[in-house]
């Protein structure tokens, strides 16, 4: 499921004002170890956070799994097995939409940019399907507002999520 336009016909946070982006960046990180347990307590945080006023209808699913997918990516090529760390992390909802902020400190992205998404639904057949390598297909998909920067040390990736479907 891809969104073309913003749920409930509300403009994406890229769109309003910058005293709503300032929400995130003013708010305190919540830090987490590069590390598959460090994944888990973030989803568990965000799910704490956010999982009791939504309603039961997997709003939070989608948000959730873009947020996996793209804290796995630290994990697995920031730092990997050589290299531990912590992340950053900011998480704020602005009416339907989950705006993200993630910060590291492990590796850049290659060239300095954001990865294009590999895989589509058309290339990929059950029998010869990898195990991974879905991850920016899905963040795509479903992020809004997508940027990354390297400021000296430090990757930062932000991004938005819708919280509830279109309808």
């Amino acid at each position: 499921m891809t969104l073309s336009r913003a749920p409930h016909g509300e403009a994406p946070p890229a769109a309003r004002n910058a005293s709503s982006r300032r929400t995130a960046e003013s708010q305190p990180p919540l830090m987490v170890e590069a590390t598959p347990l460090g994944v888990r307590a973030a989803l568990l945080e965000m799910r704490a956070r956010f999982g009791p006023s939504m309603p039961f209808d997997g709003s939070l699913s989608m948000a959730e799994t873009v947020l996996a997918e793209v804290l796995n990516n630290i994990v697995e090529h920031a730092y990997s097995k050589d290299r531990r760390g912590p992340i950053e992390l900011r998480l704020v909802r602005d009416g339907v939409w989950l705006r993200v902020d993630v910060r590291d400190y492990g590796r850049p992205m290659p060239d300095g940019s954001l990865p294009e998404a590999e895989r589509t639904g058309a290339d990929i057949q059950a029998e010869t399907a990898p195990e991974g390598g879905f991850g920016w297909f899905l963040i795509r998909a479903f992020a809004r507002d997508l940027d990354y920067s390297r400021n000296g040390q430090q990757n930062r990736l932000t991004f938005s999520v819708p919280l509830k479907e279109e309808g």
